[in-house]
């Protein structure tokens, strides 16, 4: 599922040149310290980092190598950056994810998504319904009982979603199909326009809100947490990441305003934003059915 999760991608990526490094170890490191060696490469440390200037993955590979290479940290995260590009610039061309790659004095790897990516990725997450990989999953709640499990702010929030998307269709912003009601419980995918306008015309993502940002921030966490962190086999609280994403959302729609002059002065950013509810609503109707066991509803 990496196309949903930037993390398993970041992961794949370090991986691979991490890979490509150990081809070059094997000429210069003893026979003793080769399983050492491997077995620190085999497990990639990867966090996604809280910035509201984009979807940023830091990881710490190479402080982990240095001390059983005996070489600068700095000097090993340069090399793994080396390859990480190489292998990021052959592969971007054939998916829809591409990182700039960046590394700092202390010897910290930094991958950012680039505003074509994230485009690309939202993109895809409007057409794409999220499936389970048909897992059971316990809700990891401290032992608290299903029944007293609140979940009407999750609920309402996608409901919400479900209220913009309508107004936005009745006031000619967007196209939903299906457009049928029996459906509307189902994916909802915006028929026109067609791609949703992400970008300005310079390849800058269209959003100006930092709320906007923590928005798409945590649906790449959310995805993280579905499809790369829920296969590590630790529990997962479903209900505080659920929580956290919906407040995320009311936040994003308390100060991201989609009529009134953002509509007449600039469409493309209100479309751009339906886009996002779209994506949210998405997210939260997985959450709530296929790792809560509750209904979706369209309206409260």
């Amino acid at each position: 599922m990496t196309k949903l999760s930037f993390q398993c991608k970041a992961i794949h990526f370090l991986q691979k040149a991490v890979s490509l490094y150990r081809e070059k170890l094997e000429w210069s490191c003893s026979d003793e310290n080769k399983l050492e060696v491997w077995a620190r490469m085999k497990v990639i440390p990867m966090n996604q980092i809280r910035d509201c200037r984009g979807v940023i993955y830091k990881s710490a590979i190479a402080l982990k190598l240095a001390p059983v290479l005996q070489q600068p940290a700095i000097y090993i995260a340069t090399e793994l950056a080396k390859y990480c590009r190489e292998i990021v610039n052959s592969e971007g061309k054939k998916d829809v994810v591409n990182f700039q790659v960046e590394v700092i004095s202390s010897g910290i790897i930094y991958l950012k998504l680039t505003d074509l990516s994230i485009a690309k990725w939202l993109n895809y997450l409007t057409y794409v319904p999220l499936k389970s990989d048909k897992q059971k999953f316990q809700v990891d709640v401290d032992h608290q009982s299903r029944e007293t499990i609140n979940l009407f702010p999750i609920q309402y929030s996608h409901a919400r979603c479900c209220s913009l998307l309508r107004m936005g269709e009745r006031d000619g912003l967007i196209t939903l199909a299906p457009t049928t009601p029996e459906n509307y419980g189902q994916f909802w995918f915006i028929h026109t326009p067609d791609p949703i306008p992400w970008q300005k015309s310079n390849g800058e993502l269209q959003f100006l809100h930092d709320a906007e940002y923590e928005l798409i921030v945590q649906i790449a966490s959310t995805l993280d947490y579905i499809y790369c962190l829920s296969t590590t086999r630790k529990p997962i609280n479903w209900v505080k990441v659920a929580n956290c994403f919906s407040t995320t959302f009311q936040t994003f729609y308390g100060q991201c305003r989609i009529w009134g002059e953002v509509k007449v002065k600039t469409p493309k950013l209100a479309k751009a934003r339906l886009g996002l509810v779209l994506v949210t609503k998405s997210v939260l109707r997985f959450l709530l059915e296929e790792r809560l066991s509750r209904k979706a509803p369209i309206e409260l």
